[in-house]
């Protein structure tokens, strides 16, 4: 994926996010529905060992590193810096 998509689909996703919340879905609701969907995606798609690494690379780091996005240039500055040292895509 390019920068630009990537940045895209943080934004299309975040409006989905949001539209729920406008609707007085739980986050907790909506977060554990894109990640049913996005595993089951990654599960279909990818062979037993890719799988499992991502797994454990998502279970392992990947989400303290994202506690602490909290702005738009968060995200950006997060995303030049991943582009650079991506290993599974």
């Amino acid at each position: 994926m390019t920068d630009k998509q990537i940045r895209e689909l943080i934004e299309t996703l975040s409006d989905v996010f949001e539209d729920y919340m406008e609707e007085s879905v739980h986050p907790i609701s909506v977060a554990s529905v894109m990640l049913a969907v996005a595993v089951k995606q990654l599960k279909r798609r990818l062979d037993e060992d890719e799988f499992d690494a991502i797994m454990l690379e998502l279970s392992s780091n990947k989400m303290a590193e994202w506690e602490n996005l909290r702005s738009e240039e968060d995200i950006d500055e997060y995303i030049m810096d991943s582009s650079k040292k991506r290993t599974i895509h």
